[in-house]
């Protein structure tokens, strides 16, 4: 279909429909990798609509981080077939930096929420509240009995974490079988595990007697004496296992024995 003047498009409207810079153009263009249909008498560049879908894919290229000159020889050699497999090779990059982009993100949003609930919560409460469920991803069950060090535990989960599937940028707290290994030794969890939007093991959503307190890693003050307390004043029945992350920990806090621990048991 031939093309008459008055459909032709000059750089300045070509630029302004394409949202790509007169200068991009002009530089595609010494290149001889995207030329105006026509040039006038003036030197004036001249497009016609068509280019429009043209400089769309080129520029799409581009900002694939495909290089111009690969770009250029992609564009004067195109077939249904290379363009199906160019853009196949595409997908997969795409594909790959969008799982790394979710994965980051899903961290960034959870640590933010987790220093969020400390900012909002009263640490020198002990109350019930309505949880809703939490995704998480249990390790393997921790073993006190051969090192009684909390952090030989700890970094076994580390080194588990490929094999579980954890991201150990996410927080990791820990899980106690019941509330009397809890109050026997609340600085050695039975589990340790990694709080993740992904995660097919849950805290279930319930209503839990919730605490808080303040200390580094293994120092829990008075926080099972007053949870028992009020469990015992509320005539309460414990139907699950004790959950504690630090909300507050290195991430956020310089001195470690200002670390804000959150514990919660469900009951009924």
């Amino acid at each position: 279909m031939a093309i008459s003047k008055d459909d032709m498009l000059s750089i300045k409207d070509f630029s302004r429909l394409t949202g790509i810079k007169q200068s991009t153009l002009r530089y595609y263009d010494d290149l001889g990798l995207f030329s105006p249909i026509i040039r006038g008498s003036n030197g004036y560049r001249y497009y016609s609509p068509q280019q429009i879908t043209t400089i769309n894919s080129i520029n799409l290229l581009h900002e694939l981080d495909m290089p111009i000159r690969k770009v250029s020889d992609i564009q004067n050699h195109r077939t249904p077939e290379l363009m199906f497999k160019v853009f196949s090779e595409k997908e997969e990059v795409l594909e790959a930096e969008l799982t790394k982009l979710e994965r980051s993100y899903n961290v960034v949003r959870t640590l933010k929420r987790m220093i969020q609930i400390g900012l909002a919560s009263d640490e020198a409460i002990v109350e019930t509240r309505f949880f809703d469920e939490l995704p998480i991803v249990v390790g393997s069950a921790n073993n006190f009995e051969n090192s009684g060090f909390f952090f030989d535990a700890f970094l076994r989960f580390c080194e588990e974490a490929k094999q579980y599937r954890i991201d150990l940028r996410l927080p990791v707290g820990g899980m106690f079988s019941d509330f009397d290994a809890f109050c026997e030794n609340p600085a050695f969890p039975t589990n340790f595990f990694s709080v993740d939007p992904k995660g097919l093991d849950k805290r279930p959503a319930g209503k839990f007697v919730s605490a808080f307190s303040r200390g580094y890693y293994g120092e829990t003050g008075t926080l099972v004496e007053r949870m028992k307390s009020f469990i015992q004043e509320q005539d309460l029945k414990i139907t699950g296992p004790v959950f504690h992350i630090f909300l507050h920990d290195e991430l956020s806090i310089d001195d470690p024995h200002n670390y804000l621990l959150h514990a919660s048991v469900e009951v009924a």
